[in-house]
């Protein structure tokens, strides 16, 4: 009874109208309603570089089924069968590979090892990834940046700054925020000329978008005091199981013996690092290819807008505005649910960095950054 006398309440506003203005109404309300949900534009996040799609499903069911039969059992500390997977996979000694909980703590680990009983100083370019400086410093270390030769890093400027206070050698392959890689036959000749006591840690959290013949793992044979940091967060997308590598030529087995000791990681991680072993033919090629065309879309469609960034090799575009510096650009492009990392936060206020998240976030990217203009 209650339902009827509602129904009929409801009805009795349209008994004083006409048919033609009861549809007038609803229509002047449909597009009402159309137009407030056309100006609800979504938030498109490009400030981190983890891939965008979800990691391979092997390694998901890897993952499970790990924690499903071994969840109230410790975990291998030296994660013998992850680490014996990576160097097959990539011609090394399974006892000069490293696996630990991200390439943030195994740089940080490394740094501790080899500063924080003498101290030193640690080179490294500059901008490069913003926790570097901090973590130096914490392991006991004297940071000292060297700046980029436009948006490459400086070998040349990096060997300069080598004196005898020098104890560890940071570089980034490709280097973030810029992208840009080092050249394999200059990072060679750079190597070879440097003192025995000094050790390199080449940072290749993004080298899962070059072609493998042209990373820093195939030096480490000819170079005993290089270590390889690798990620599984940026191409694998696997943030989220902190899990990273590391592999040392000859001359630092005490170095990688001090990280191996640093804790162990868990057993979903390392069965996610065997399946993403096993899957990596399938998934990397696919996903280095979407990188590059992402650039290169986005490179034609900015062109002739004063809107640049450079050649780069990774799945993010090191972005600088004529006449903007880095806030009013991430400002412009926050004005359209677009946010970014101003450069800033790396240490050059003229640009700003955005991830390459495929076809459609780089189209609407374009379009915001086509409207910009050093007036706003």
């Amino acid at each position: 009874m209650k339902r009827t006398r509602r129904l009929l309440n409801y009805y009795r506003q349209f008994q004083e109208l006409s048919p033609e203005e009861v549809s007038r109404g609803y229509r002047e309300h449909s597009e009402a309603a159309r137009s407030q949900a056309l100006n609800v534009v979504s938030s498109l996040d490009l400030t981190s570089t983890v891939w965008h799609e979800p990691p391979h499903a092997e390694i998901i069911n890897a993952a499970t089924y790990a924690l499903r039969r071994a969840v109230n059992a410790y975990p291998d500390p030296s994660a013998v069968v992850a680490r014996s997977a990576l160097a097959a996979r990539h011609g090394l000694d399974p006892d000069r590979v490293v696996v630990g909980h991200g390439a943030g703590e195994l740089l940080a680990t490394a740094l501790t090892s080899l500063l924080g009983e003498g101290g030193g100083e640690a080179v490294l370019p500059w901008p490069t990834w913003p926790p570097l400086p901090t973590l130096v410093a914490r392991a006991g270390g004297e940071p000292v940046p060297v700046a980029l030769h436009g948006a490459a890093v400086d070998l040349a400027a990096i060997d300069a700054a080598v004196r005898t206070e020098t104890r560890v050698i940071v570089l980034a392959s490709p280097n973030d925020p810029t992208g840009v890689p080092l050249d394999p036959t200059e990072l060679s000749a750079f190597l070879r000329g440097l003192p025995e006591r000094v050790v390199v840690l080449l940072d290749e959290a993004c080298a899962d978008f070059l072609a493998d013949e042209v990373t820093g793992l195939s030096l480490l044979a000819s170079n005993p005091s290089l270590l390889v940091v690798r990620s599984f967060a940026k191409a694998h997308a696997m943030a989220g199981f902190r899990v990273g590598w590391a592999a040392g030529g000859e001359g630092i087995s005490e170095l990688l013996s001090a990280m191996t000791s640093s804790g162990a990681v868990g057993a979903a991680a390392q069965a996610a690092v065997v399946a993403a072993v096993e899957v990596a033919d399938r998934v990397l090629p696919a996903r280095r290819a979407a990188a590059a065309a992402d650039r290169t879309r986005l490179a034609a469609a900015l062109e002739g807008t004063g809107v640049s960034f450079p050649r780069a090799a990774a799945n993010f575009a090191w972005l600088g505005a004529d006449g903007l510096e880095d806030g009013a650009l991430a400002a412009h492009l926050a004005s359209s649910q677009i946010f970014v990392t101003p450069g800033s936060a790396y240490g050059d206020g003229s640009r700003v960095r955005a991830a390459l998240r495929g076809p459609a976030a780089v189209d609407r990217l374009a379009l915001a950054l086509r409207n910009v203009s050093p007036d706003r």
